[in-house]
Formats: C-alpha cells, sequence, structure tokens
C-alpha cells in the first residue's frame, strides 16, 4: 500500500508503466462479480461472491476523564506535513490510462428547471469558521448535531463541541489527551447517537486498529468508554455510520472492507467484537472504499433491517462492457448475527441503473486534478468513493437514502456532484427514484456532502474552484420535495468564497451535512475553505421555511426488557419535536401485562418519561406505547415494546456438539446445545483441562444456543466445555463437560510421537549466534513489533535494490523422525504488486554445506503460510522471478518440511529483496523453532534362556503389542509381570 504521489521518485516510474504494461486483464467484468442483465445483477442468497469473514476478539473499553476536565487546547506549532497520505492498495494500474467521456446526460435537466424562490433556505442560521490549521493537510473536515449541541472534528485530532442554539464554542480538546486509544493520527469520525442521546467519535488507533470514543452520558463534556479494535490490515479512510444493531465502518484495504461494531455493547461499557466481511476489487481504481448508510431521523429501519453499504460502478473504467449509457450503484445487506457470527451475512443486493456519469478526472489514479487561480498547484478530486454520509431516513411508508459522488460533466475533467435519491416500500427491495447532476457553469464542484430532511426536502453542500478568479469555497444547494425530479432548483448560495489557493493538493479529504435530531429540519455543513494557502475550516446551518407539518417523533428505550418476578420493568420514553412541534404528548400503555405508570405524563417536547411496568407475573409479553399530543388535531405516535418476565433462574444446558470425546474436530469448532428452560443468554468457557484453569475461549451474552469460537484452537490438542444459562433472576448450573480432540495440522506430530525440539528461540536474549550480510542489510534485532516476548529481528524494505540475508544457527536434522518442520512467525510487511504478487519480498532458503550454497525451499514444502506470489522482474529487485513473501499488515506462521534433509546439518536464511523504489515497513520474525516427532522403540527379544523365572517389572510406558511382536505369543505370564530375559 502506498500513495502514488511517493511513486514517482523521482524517476517518473509511475509513466514508464503506464507505457510498458498493457491495459490489466482486471479491467474486465471480474470473476467475483456476478452475471449482469440490463437491470443489473441478480441478488444472492448467500454472502456475496469475493468476500470473506473476520471475527475480532473482545474489545474490553477504558474509561475515559471528562473532557471537560482537560486543560485548555493550544495550537502546537509543527512542520507543515501530509497526515495520512492516501493509500493505495492496487499498483497494477495504468497511469496514463484515460476513459472518454462526453456530456453529463442529466446536466440538460437541471438546466430547464425553473429557479425556485428562496423559502427561507438563502440565508443561514449560523455561518461561522470552525477549527483552524493544524500543520498539516488535509483537515478532514466533519461534525453533527444533538440535542444541545454540535461538534466538529478535524484532523490533528482536534474536537470542538459548541452550544448549537448560539452557535457559541464551549470546549475544544485534543482527543489524544482524553486517553484511552486516541493517537492524534486523523482520519476523525464525529456521530451523534440520536437513538441512544449518546455521542461517537473516532479516530485511527496505534498499528492496525481504530479508536472509538463513547460519550458515556448524552453530555460530550462527560467521560467516554474508549474501544480499541484491530484489524487485519491498516484501516485507511474509514467512514461510519449508525444503525440500530451495529455501528457499520468502511475502509480502504487489500480488498474493500465493511465492519460492524456491537454497538449495543458499547452503549453499555460492556466488552465488544467486531466483524468484518470483504468486498470484490474494482479494477482501475488504486485507493478502493465503500460507504456506510447513517440513520437520520428518530424512526429506525424496520425491525431486523440489516445495514447498506454502497459504491459506484463506472462501467466504462470497472467492466463490464456493453452498458454505453448506464452506470451502477452497487449495494451490499450487512446484517450482523453478534450471538452466532456464522450466522452473519454480506449480500450483495441487485445493482441500481444509474444514467451514465465518469470516474475520469485527470485520469484514475491522479491525486491533483482541480485547478486553483494563480498556482500550478491542482487539488484531489477524490473520484473514489460515494462520498460521506450516505443518509438513511425512515418516513414510514418508504425509506430514503441520498448520496453524492463527482463526475466529470464534458469529457475535459469538469468536476460535478452527481447526487442521487433510493427508496424503497417499507422493506424489500431498493429502486432509483431521482438522479441530477449539478454544474450549472464552468466552476468545478466537488466534495459534496448531502442529507434529507423530515419532510423529504435536500440540501447538498460542495466546494467550488477554478483556474482563474473562483478560490476554493463552499456554496450549498437544494430541493424541496415538491420541485421537478432530478432538480435542484433552491440556491445555489455561497457559504463562504475563498481568497487564496490551497498549499497542498492534498483536499478534504471529506465533508458533512447533518440534520438537526430535534426539528428535523435545520442543515447543518462543515467543509474547508481558504483564507490564505493554509487551510480553514466552516460551519454553517439553514433550513427551508416549507419543512414539514409539525409533528413528534417517539421511541422506547430498551425495546425489549426482561426482568426477574416480582422486580418492576422500566422504560424510557423519548419524545422530540419535528418540524417546530410544541406542546405536550400524553402517554399510555396498551396492553400490558400489570399496571403502568408513567412519570412525567403528559412529557412537555423534547423530553423523556419514565414507564414502569408492576406486578407482571412470567411470561414473554408484547404491548404498545401510545403517544398522543396534547393539541388539536391530535398527532398519534405507537411504538411496540417486548417483556419478558421470569420467577427463576434457568436451568443447565445439554451439550450436543462436538459430541463428547469427538476427534479430529476444526480449530474454529461451532458450539451446540440445547436450550435451557428460562433462559436469555448463555455463557461457554473452552480450557486445556477439567478444571478450567486455563480458559483459552469465552463468550457471555449468547442469544442463541450455537456459538463459533472467537480464537483458533491449537491443532492436535484435547479441550473440555461447558455451558451455564442466565435470565434476569440470575445464573443457572453449568452443563455437563465434555472434551474434544481438534484435528492434527500441518507438522504436527502422529498420534503415537511425541514433538522434540531441535532448536527455538524467541530472539529474548538478541541475536544467539544469527548473522547477517548483503547489500544494504538492515537486519537487526529490534522491540517494536514483536510475536510474543520483547524482542524479534527486523529488515527494513528501503526504496533502493537490497539484498539482506539473515542466517541460522547450524541444526542437525535427525533421521526417523518425521516429520521433521521448521516453524517461524513473521510479518513481511513489503511492497506487493496486486493481491498475488510482489514488488519487494522475503524467502526462505536452506544450506547443508555450512553455507557455501543455498537453495530456496519450495512452495511444496511449506505445509503453511506459502509464498504470496512472483516477485517482479520490472525494477531490479535481486529475487525477480522468484516466489515470495509481502505485502502482510499482521504476523502470520509458516510451517516448513525439512524431513528430505534428515541426516543432515542445516541452515536456514531469511532472505529479503527489494526493488529501485517505494519503501514500506520490512519484515519481522520471531518465535523460530525446529521440531521432530520420536516414536517410542519397542522391546525386541533375541532369545529365551532356559531361567522362566518371574520377576514384577512395571507395565507402564511398554508399547502395547511389544511382546507379541517379539514372537513370545503362548507364554503364559502371571497378570503384572513379563519374563524376565537373557540375551545369549
Amino acid at each position: 500500500m502506498k500513495s502514488l504521489t511517493k511513486m514517482l521518485g523521482g524517476l517518473m516510474i509511475l509513466g514508464i508503466v503506464g507505457v510498458m504494461v498493457a491495459l490489466p486483464s482486471s479491467m474486465t467484468a471480474p470473476a467475483t462479480t456476478a452475471g449482469r442483465s440490463a437491470t443489473g445483477s441478480a441478488a444472492s442468497a448467500q454472502n456475496a461472491p469475493g468476500t470473506e469473514q473476520w471475527v475480532g476478539a473482545p474489545v474490553s473499553p477504558v474509561l475515559t476523564q471528562a473532557a471537560r476536565d482537560l486543560p485548555p487546547y493550544v495550537v502546537q506549532p509543527k512542520l507543515d506535513r501530509e497526515i495520512n497520505p492516501r493509500i493505495t492498495t492496487n499498483r497494477n494500474i495504468d497511469g496514463d490510462l484515460r476513459v472518454k467521456s462526453g456530456i453529463d446526460p442529466l446536466l440538460a435537466i437541471q438546466e430547464a428547471a425553473p429557479e425556485a424562490s428562496a423559502d427561507g433556505f438563502d440565508t443561514p442560521i449560523f455561518n461561522f469558521d470552525g477549527g483552524g490549521y493544524q500543520f498539516l493537510n488535509p483537515p478532514d473536515t466533519n461534525g453533527d448535531v444533538g440535542a444541545n449541541h454540535y461538534i466538529q472534528m478535524i484532523n490533528a485530532t482536534i474536537v470542538s463541541i459548541y452550544n448549537k442554539n448560539t452557535g457559541a464554542l464551549i470546549q475544544t480538546f485534543d482527543l489524544t489527551s482524553l486517553g484511552g486509544c486516541a493517537t492524534g493520527s486523523g482520519d476523525p469520525v464525529v456521530i451523534y447517537d440520536q437513538l441512544a442521546d449518546r455521542w461517537f467519535l473516532s479516530e485511527f488507533g496505534p498499528g492496525s486498529s481504530i479508536c472509538v470514543f463513547i460519550s458515556q452520558t448524552p453530555d460530550p463534556q462527560g467521560a467516554y468508554y474508549s474501544y480499541q479494535f484491530n484489524t487485519p490490515s491498516f484501516p485507511d479512510y474509514p467512514k461510519f455510520g449508525l444503525w440500530p444493531d451495529a455501528y457499520y465502518m468502511t475502509t480502504n484495504e487489500s480488498n474493500p472492507a465493511a465492519y460492524a461494531l456491537d454497538r449495543v455493547a458499547m452503549l453499555a461499557g460492556n466488552p465488544a467484537t467486531s466483524q468484518r466481511f470483504t468486498a470484490p476489487d474494482l479494477s482501475g481504481f488504486p485507493f478502493q472504499a465503500l460507504t456506510p448508510a447513517d440513520l437520520d431521523g428518530m424512526i429506525p429501519p424496520p425491525a431486523g433491517s440489516p445495514g447498506i453499504i454502497m459504491r459506484h460502478r463506472d462501467t466504462e473504467v470497472h467492466g463490464p462492457a456493453g452498458f454505453p449509457a448506464e452506470d451502477f450503484l452497487e449495494m451490499w445487506a450487512f446484517h450482523v448475527d453478534w450471538a452466532t457470527p456464522a450466522n452473519s451475512t454480506f449480500i450483495q443486493l441487485p445493482d441500481i441503473s444509474v444514467a451514465e456519469f465518469s470516474s475520469d478526472l485527470c485520469g484514475l489514479s491522479s491525486f491533483s486534478c482541480i485547478p486553483q487561480p494563480g498556482t500550478s498547484t491542482r487539488l484531489d478530486p477524490l473520484r473514489e468513493v460515494i462520498m460521506f454520509r450516505l443518509a438513511y431516513r425512515n418516513f414510514g411508508d418508504h425509506q430514503a437514502l441520498v448520496g453524492n459522488f463527482v463526475t466529470d460533466v464534458n469529457g475535459n475533467d469538469l468536476a460535478g456532484v452527481r447526487w442521487f435519491e433510493l427508496n424503497s416500500p417499507p422493506a424489500t427491495t431498493w429502486n432509483l427514484h431521482q438522479e441530477g447532476t449539478y454544474s450549472p457553469d464552468s466552476t468545478n464542484r466537488w466534495m459534496g456532502a448531502i442529507a434529507m430532511d423530515a419532510s423529504g426536502n435536500i440540501a447538498l453542500g460542495y466546494n467550488v474552484s477554478d483556474a482563474t478568479n473562483v478560490y476554493p469555497g463552499i456554496r450549498y444547494v437544494g430541493r424541496l420535495v415538491s420541485d421537478p425530479l432530478g432538480t435542484m432548483p433552491q440556491g445555489e448560495y455561497t457559504l463562504v468564497a475563498g481568497t487564496a489557493s490551497n498549499g497542498s493538493n492534498r483536499y478534504g479529504d471529506y465533508s458533512d451535512m447533518a440534520i438537526d435530531p430535534i426539528d428535523g429540519c435545520t442543515f447543518w455543513f462543515t467543509g474547508e475553505w481558504n483564507a490564505s494557502s493554509q487551510w480553514s475550516t466552516r460551519i454553517g446551518a439553514f433550513r427551508f421555511d416549507a419543512c414539514g407539518s409539525t409533528d413528534f417523533a417517539m421511541n422506547v428505550v430498551p425495546n425489549n426488557l426482561a426482568i426477574c418476578a416480582p422486580s418492576d420493568a422500566t422504560y424510557a420514553v423519548n419524545v422530540a419535536p419535528v418540524g417546530g412541534f410544541t406542546g405536550d404528548v400524553s402517554l399510555a400503555a396498551v396492553g400490558n401485562p400489570g399496571s403502568a405508570n408513567f412519570s412525567p405524563n403528559p412529557v412537555t417536547t423534547p423530553g423523556s418519561s419514565a414507564l414502569v411496568i408492576s406486578g407482571a407475573g412470567a411470561g414473554n409479553y408484547s404491548f404498545d406505547v401510545v403517544g398522543t399530543s396534547v393539541v388539536t388535531p391530535s398527532l398519534v405516535h405507537t411504538e411496540t415494546v417486548g417483556l419478558d418476565v421470569v420467577a427463576a433462574a434457568p436451568g443447565a444446558p445439554t451439550l450436543t456438539s462436538p459430541a463428547n470425546g469427538a476427534i479430529n474436530v476444526g480449530t474454529t469448532p461451532t458450539f451446540m446445545w440445547n436450550a435451557a428452560a428460562g433462559a436469555t443468554s448463555y455463557s461457554i468457557e473452552v480450557a486445556t483441562d477439567p478444571a478450567f484453569a486455563n480458559v483459552v475461549a469465552s463468550a457471555s451474552g449468547l442469544a442463541g444456543t450455537s456459538w463459533v469460537s472467537n480464537v483458533t484452537l491449537n491443532t492436535t490438542t484435547t479441550y473440555y466445555w461447558r455451558v451455564w444459562a442466565e435470565n434476569a433472576c440470575g445464573t443457572g448450573a453449568y452443563s455437563a463437560t465434555w472434551s474434544f480432540t481438534t484435528v492434527a495440522g500441518p507438522g504436527d506430530c502422529a498420534p503415537g510421537s511425541t514433538p522434540s525440539i531441535l532448536y527455538e528461540t524467541g530472539f529474548e536474549s538478541g541475536a544467539g549466534g544469527w548473522t547477517s550480510s548483503g547489500t544494504g542489510n538492515t537486519w537487526a534485532i529490534a522491540a517494536t513489533n514483536p510475536h510474543s516476548g520483547a524482542q524479534h529481528f527486523h529488515a527494513n524494505d528501503p526504496a533502493t535494490v537490497s539484498d539482506q540475508r539473515l542466517v541460522s544457527p547450524a541444526v542437525a536434522i535427525p533421521t526417523g523422525q518425521n516429520p521433521v518442520v521448521l516453524k517461524f512467525w513473521h510479518e513481511p510487511n513489503t511492497e506487493p504488486s496486486g493481491s498475488t504478487a510482489c514488488f519487494d519480498g522475503g524467502i526462505l532458503e536452506i544450506s547443508t554445506n555450512g553455507g557455501s550454497t543455498w537453495t530456496q525451499v519450495p512452495n511444496a514444502d511449506l505445509l503453511l503460510g506459502s509464498y504470496r506470489g512472483t516477485v517482479s522482474g520490472s525494477f531490479g529487485n535481486p529475487l525477480a522471478g522468484l516466489q515470495a513473501w509481502c505485502g502482510e499488515n499482521a504476523y502470520i506462521q509458516t510451517i516448513a518440511d525439512v524431513s528430505s534433509y534428515a541426516g543432515q546439518t542445516a541452515q536456514f536464511r531469511m532472505r529479503l529483496g527489494t526493488d529501485t523504489s517505494v519503501s514500506a515497513p520490512g519484515w519481522d520474525v520471531d518465535d523460530v523453532m525446529v521440531q521432530s516427532c520420536q516414536t517410542p522403540t519397542a522391546v525386541t527379544l533375541s532369545s529365551i534362556a532356559t531361567d522362566t523365572a518371574q520377576s514384577p517389572v512395571p507395565m507402564a510406558g511398554l508399547p502395547l503389542g511389544a511382546v507379541a511382536a517379539a514372537g513370545m505369543a503362548g507364554v503364559a505370564l502371571a497378570a503384572g509381570y513379563v519374563t524376565r530375559r537373557r540375551n545369549s
């Protein structure tokens, strides 16, 4: 992974590659993409082709101090720098490739629309500067609005809290000063969780991880739960969406990735897990990411609705061929099952056909395109993604999604904003309701952010710039729900006009358009602009006078509650105004199983009432909470909630699978059991001993009667497991304890033989006889990224040719002890070439003559952790043409079978080869072991003398069948004795 700006290396290598290589075969329709008809691809009933699931281990939060107690923030001057250069995951692109396009077909629709009256939309309610320059580029500006506050986040990572009713700044703080896993590394995102009245803040965590903060209370100046979610590779360009069952995240990784984070657990401050699926790459783009839907308004999606993930596909760029007049929006439905991750699905929905657009803005890979006055520095167009946010709203009778992305509107690199609205009935399929392109003149418009208010009106904000007299600034435009489809006739209006050009090509990388969750009408936009060569940010709020009829929204928390009789059940009924609603709402519980009391009742909006249900007997119930406005004509809203009442702790579950004593069980088994009477959740433990002193895997709060192990168990190992049930009355008894033995793994000793360690080191005491040499050698003991312990060996991957060799001490390979294997852990984080080849890489070699000659250990002898692919011959790597490891962002284990070298003394060599350009972190090696398998030797009796006296000999350890094998069948022996023999 790398920034394309680094690929040039002063040698114009990217341009050379563009000339030397043909159009990649991946530019045709990928094999993992469902076949298309004119209406797009059919939905799959299972996980989408090309996807793979990854389940993260539980993460326990750290409770931070209160933000209000932090010292005042002071900007720390530092050297200007580019923070988090845009990471590219595919070097197999043609930098010179251009895809011809013409005039955008939707421009004529916008041009024909009559210009509408302002409707109050032209005058911002607030318009002020946000956070300022932090000596880095870009700012990654975003923000969200809550019940009482507006929060803006920018890179560095700076959090600014404003009073939303006055616009006054309340507090600014550096996220790293809050503690937890914050690093200040950037790509921040803030979300107001209106369903729970909490705040969500995020940025990059240490290494390959994402750091998330959840406010402990509705007060953003209070304490936060800090969660560090590790990821399989670096989670570049993370974007988040609020959904009832999860916080969904998308990232730019080796494949476009979508994550679910356990929202319910995080709001409670409990350990939380994550799940990840990947989507197939799009050919042509070096930078690839999906975008998650983010909930607006107080009405959640229909119960059980999966999270929505989306991207756009330009068929002229990404394929398939044959669609000259249309392109597509691709959608995935992410259903997450926290109790049984194996039941989670990532299903590609039918493609949405849209009007032809062009992703070719100054090519497909350049991060410099949008011109500015008076400078040759051009700005990043961000062509590769549907821009943050993909805004979702549930109107009751239908659901809506609005989004936007940049497109070349004239075939000459003029950037305009393509926007769209998708609608769905209360459930089922999504359809294109309308789409448009906004580009009324020769000024570039890009970096858009869009949202929809409670009445269906839309606002779109964006940056503007051109080569002559329009400096980077911010404008906005909109449409009423009654305006002609496909048009934005409300505006355009200037939020702030730029007065200087930006000093860096990095711009954005995103903006944000939020909607007030209380009135459902006020849009809040924040983005980057320029008053000087160092960026500024702006915050603006505006609304349509015609934003809907007055109403209120109501939700009940929790939606389902479990209690132990005779305890009371307590719910919070939250009521919020919509469209300027004022007044009280009267509350009632219909069909409840006991007596109901609301306090207060009626409740004044915005406000909350506590509902207490008393005297309910054991059973499972559902009932309706009904809110009725006191003013006439009455407005009525109903929400159905659940109540589970139990009278005693549950019984013990009965285990079913793996069967007791089972063998050859997989290393990530699915555990299953029968339901226990009265259970509402289950816990499970897996241990290496029947006393459960060494628990290696566990889970709690499981809703179902199955669970997939959250750790990979060791091979050829016996494990013990048990389950118990819980409910509101307490914890039930343990199940019976069952055992199973896992399947033999690569290099494991066969039953009846025992491992013998011939050599082992974790480098904790230093090099221990390992030596290094070679061109540009950097092999050295390090402590930055050990697999275990505190030390490991590390070699750098430079942007120059090198041939670095790390040699082990000599190890005698015994005979008759097969298999003999070399095991080691390593992280070859070197420059890959796509997903199946390498530019820089490492190989394993072996010598049996003291290092005079070396032979590469081939893939055929690698039982685990085989080479990634062939090393490129184009850039001077000394390992060109060989199979090698590269491109890994986490430790992997390699096991090599070296049995064929039995009877010889061997040395092993880790050899790293690099080419003329592009550096990477390098190669880490740790925990090296050479192991053989010893089989007990049977007793051989050469002859039997006439002395047949019997002597007691312990039988323990004597191989079964040894006597018979020695030809002594038929000799009578007393129990517990063998015949004493004399050799003659």
